[in-house]
């Protein structure tokens, strides 16, 4: 029943979205779209696999999870494949983290690599986002603008403390803030878990280092998506906007009240770009740019899916 509430939901954000559109305008778009620059930011898009492979391998790393960077790509697109069906990108992580467990012991590592992994990409994003917000703020005079850029930046500032508390006491001491009380055989295992997270980060720092840098690449690449995507239809617009842009987005995106977020991100898109002077068409055309290049690859992983599933 849920699942359908999230449908009925994306279905009427998107409807909502284009019943306010200016056709005369989106026609005027798809006739001046320049399609090489499309055509980079796909490449973009696809170059983002091997990035993120390589982000998990390296957090996997710190953990002393050792697998193949081919198996890890696979596992990470047929993730990106089954996070299409359901709401936000949980359903992937969940497939990631089945296919890195072997044992009792790797489960709980191979969790908090990808946790690891998650958090600090998301903590990366929101901490661009915020450098191009506080640019923006010092540009803009709009009273109304600056109050919702100011608010973004407020918001963005307790999300990544907030996350890296998070991180702080799931990671290195192996609990969970909102978990109940536990008792006295659990607090001892707790103990454990605190001195084996520890040592995994005080002896995996130069791959804690290179997730960061993978991080903030994989961001980076998706900024820039952004900004060709604009360009390609003749919207002069800012790099400072674009990471404002995808992490307004971004934020948007882990909450569970869609399919995979479809409708909850594209309004989170559109209206980011209009306190940043974007007008709403233009907005509304690289939104569902982005959404249909994102399709076309989530077919291309669901390939890999009907492959690997025919060989078991």
């Amino acid at each position: 029943m849920k699942k359908y509430i999230k449908v009925v939901i994306s279905i009427g954000l998107l409807g909502i979205l284009l019943y306010k559109v200016d056709w005369g305008r989106i026609q005027r778009n798809i006739s001046i779209t320049d399609f090489t620059e499309i055509s980079i930011v796909l490449f973009i898009f696809i170059l983002q696999f091997p990035v993120s492979a390589y982000k998990w391998k390296k957090s996997l790393e710190i953990f002393q999870l050792y697998f193949p960077f081919l198996f890890l790509q696979k596992v990470l697109c047929i993730g990106f494949f089954i996070n299409s069906f359901l709401p936000t990108t949980i359903g992937g992580d969940g497939y990631r983290a089945m296919k890195t467990m072997s044992s009792s012991e790797m489960k709980s590592l191979g969790i908090s690599a990808i946790l690891l992994e998650r958090i600090l990409g998301f903590v990366i994003l929101v901490f661009l986002g915020l450098v191009g917000a506080i640019k923006i703020l010092l540009e803009y005079q709009t009273p109304d603008r600056k109050m919702f850029l100011f608010t973004g930046v407020l918001v963005g500032v307790i999300l990544v403390f907030g996350l890296l508390f998070f991180l702080f006491r799931y990671i290195l001491h192996g609990k969970n803030p909102t978990g109940r009380i536990r008792d006295i055989i659990f607090r001892i295992r707790q103990i454990e878990l605190i001195n084996q997270n520890i040592q995994y980060l005080k002896g995996g720092r130069k791959q804690l280092f290179q997730l960061v840098q993978y991080s903030i690449v994989f961001q980076m690449l998706a900024i820039l998506a952004i900004y060709l995507l604009f360009k390609s239809i003749q919207v002069n617009t800012g790099i400072a906007d674009c990471a404002f842009i995808a992490a307004f987005a971004g934020i948007a995106s882990v909450l569970p009240i869609s399919i995979n977020g479809i409708g909850v991100v594209e309004g989170s898109f559109v209206v980011s770009a209009l306190q940043v002077g974007i007008s709403y068409d233009d907005a509304v055309i690289v939104a569902f740019m982005l959404r249909i290049l994102t399709t076309f690859l989530t077919l291309t992983c669901g390939i890999v899916y009907l492959y690997d599933s025919g060989k078991a």
